[in-house]
């Protein structure tokens, strides 16, 4: 066998594991990135929360000494009632003393962070278990809110 045989082999046997790392890695993100449908938490049901927020403005759900110039903390009693769900999308309504508006979300791929959207404000959600959750709400406009709730399961 000669030098260069031997040398030839040697990078053979080096671009042969690159290629079984690189293959391996490939299939490794793919199995990641693939949440079947039956994978995503059940949301439907009726969830209740109090939350703890900051205030700016007159904001509809926290009707409590409201200054429009002056930030507050407040909290308020929330019912989250979740009716349908088709894999990672769900929906219903969330609902205070003051009022009801429509909620929207949908489920990252790992099937425990969400996203969620009112009439004006959004959501950032994680799964606690599955009868628990907690989200960060944000509202910007002329009434800023950023609040904080734990919802649990009632049904």
């Amino acid at each position: 066998m000669t030098y260069g045989g031997f040398i030839f082999r040697k990078i053979e046997k080096v671009k042969n594991m690159k290629r079984l790392v690189f293959l391996g890695a490939l299939l490794g993100f793919s199995l990641i990135g693939n949440v079947s449908a039956n994978e995503f938490p059940n949301m439907v049901g009726i969830w209740e929360g109090s939350s703890e927020a900051v205030v700016l403005g007159n904001a509809f759900y926290y009707k409590d000494n409201a200054v429009e110039t002056t930030p507050r903390v407040s909290s308020a009693k929330f019912t989250l009632n979740l009716t349908h769900q088709e894999g990672r999308l769900f929906w219903g309504t969330l609902t205070s003393n003051h009022m009801t508006e429509s909620w929207i979300g949908t489920f990252w791929n790992d099937a425990q962070s969400f996203q969620a959207v009112d009439s004006d404000g959004q959501v950032v959600g994680r799964m606690i278990d599955k009868n628990a959750m907690q989200l960060v709400y944000t509202q910007t406009g002329s009434t800023l809110i950023t609040s904080h709730v734990v919802f649990s399961r009632k049904q």
